[in-house]
Formats: structure tokens, C-alpha cells, sequence
């Protein structure tokens, strides 16, 4: 009878042992396991406030550039005189010069009616160049063929109705390739490891530098690419069109082509423009 009682107290202490042990390691590795998680989520928000930095930093090195674009606009505006202005050969040898001193590929004027005079001649396409020159009051930045590999960017700023025979110039403009202002700005798609990218959206979506995703997507349109991403938890494409349609700056998180990766988007001063850092987990 003893030996049974004693048998009988073995077993219970040898199942409550192996109870509290398996308890044990299931305490153990649901604190390691959330301590884990906490561990993810402060790396994780301490990532997104660099990548908010760095894409507050190349925001203003993009707006800076062109911003020095219109003070050049304005400086030439500056150095124009009577005689540039006698008749259309004149002008055209002062914009010229104007080419020469900023290495820009355009520097015209447009009249009332909308005719645009460059030093080559006039044109009639003003409808090309991204800008109401109607209705223009401050400098405004567009780009022209948005569509299409060889962008341009506009630069373009109102004038005091300057004389031209019996026509009246109403609007300066420059005319800058896209792909020398990404490298005056040193824009990098790309880094070595292939886990960072920096870009230049218009608020439609559209790549300035005819890559998207980093490469990834075939589309040369952000937001189109999107459609076929899997957004985290918070966050959605649609919340991501306002921002951008709106001029907001944001963050999100998705997982495309089984890639997880997060980008913040911030609005380029002075334009419609979104730069963005793409963080490739």
C-alpha cells in the first residue's frame, strides 16, 4: 500500500515537472517571440524616420537646383536691352548668347498669341510646353513629352509685355534634357546592394527617370504599378493617389512581385512633383 502511495507521488511529481518545464518554454518563447516583434517594430520606425531624412534632404537639393534655374531665367531677363529687342535677328543673337552662358537647349519667348520665338526661328506648338502662357503670374516648372524616354524640363516665368514690332512678349521660358538635371542633382536609382532607391514621380505617377520600382515594374508609371501590390496593414494605393494628387508627403508598405518593401514620398517645393525613397526589405 505504501509502495503504491509512493509510486503514486513519483508520477505526480514527475507529470507536474515535465508540466511546469513545458510551460517554461512556452513562457520562454512567447517572450522571445514578442520581444522579437517589439524589437522589428523599433528598428523599423527608427528606419522610417532616416528614410523621412533622406528624402527631406534630396527634396531640397531637387528644389534648390531649380530654383537656381529660375534665378538664371531672371538674371538673363536682366541683361536683355533695346537693341535685342529692334527686330527678330537681335533677339535671336541675344538668346543665343543666352544658350551659350547656361547650356540650355531652348531659351524662348512667347507672345500674346502664343506664337513662341526661339533662336532658330518661331513656333506654333505651344501646347507642348506643359504652362498657361495666357494666364501665367509666377514661374512655374513643367516638363514636356511626360510621356515619352526623352523628357524636358520647362522653366518658365512672366514678362512685362516686352516690345517686338507689333507683337508683345509675354513669357520667357528655358528648356532644360531631363537626364542632365537628374545628374546635376545626382539622383541615384539604384545603390550597390540594391536595397535603397531614389526617384522623381509627377503626381500622376509618372517616372521623370523612365524606371520604376527600382527596376522591378515594366511600367514607367508608379501608381499603375502599384495596382498589382499587396499593401500592409494601414496602408493603400488609394490613400497613396490623394497624397499624391494632393501634394502630401507619406509613407507605405507593400510587398510586390514577393518583395517587401517600403517607400516614403515627399512633395518637391515649387512643383507637382513627388521624390521618393524606395527601402527594398
Amino acid at each position: 500500500m505504501e509502495h503504491t502511495k509512493k509510486s503514486e507521488i513519483r508520477r505526480i511529481a514527475i507529470i507536474g515537472g515535465l508540466v511546469i518545464m513545458v510551460l517554461l518554454a512556452l513562457g520562454t518563447f512567447w517572450m522571445g517571440k514578442n520581444a522579437d516583434e517589439d524589437t522589428h517594430e523599433a528598428v523599423r520606425q527608427v528606419s522610417l524616420i532616416y528614410l523621412d531624412e533622406l528624402a527631406g534632404r534630396r527634396e531640397q537639393v531637387v528644389a534648390s537646383t531649380l530654383a537656381g534655374y529660375i534665378k538664371n531665367l531672371d538674371v538673363a531677363l536682366g541683361l536683355i536691352d533695346k537693341n535685342d529687342l529692334s527686330d527678330k535677328e537681335h533677339l535671336a543673337a541675344y538668346q543665343v548668347r543666352m544658350k551659350q552662358l547656361y547650356g540650355l537647349e531652348k531659351f524662348a519667348f512667347v507672345d500674346t498669341s502664343g506664337l513662341i520665338y526661339t533662336s532658330r526661328g518661331t513656333r506654333t506648338d505651344i501646347d507642348q510646353y506643359g504652362f498657361d502662357y495666357a494666364n501665367l503670374s509666377e514661374p512655374v516648372v513643367a516638363i514636356k513629352n511626360p510621356d515619352g524616354n526623352s523628357k524636358k524640363i520647362i522653366i518658365a516665368v512672366p514678362v512685362d509685355r516686352l516690345p517686338l514690332g507689333d507683337r508683345a512678349l509675354v513669357v520667357c521660358f528655358m528648356e532644360i534634357d531631363m537626364s542632365r538635371m537628374l545628374e546635376s542633382v545626382s539622383l541615384q536609382t539604384g545603390t550597390e546592394n540594391n536595397i535603397t532607391f531614389c526617384n522623381l514621380y509627377t503626381k500622376t505617377g509618372v517616372a521623370l527617370t523612365n524606371v520604376v520600382l527600382g527596376g522591378l515594374a515594366s511600367e514607367n508609371n508608379l501608381l499603375r504599378a502599384l495596382e498589382n501590390a499587396q499593401f500592409e496593414e494601414g496602408h493603400s494605393l488609394s490613400a497613396m493617389r490623394d497624397d499624391f494628387r494632393s501634394g502630401h508627403g507619406g509613407v507605405v508598405s507593400f510587398i510586390y512581385n514577393g518583395i517587401r518593401e517600403t517607400m516614403c514620398y515627399v512633395p518637391v517645393h515649387g512643383t507637382d512633383w513627388m521624390l521618393t525613397y524606395l527601402v527594398r526589405e
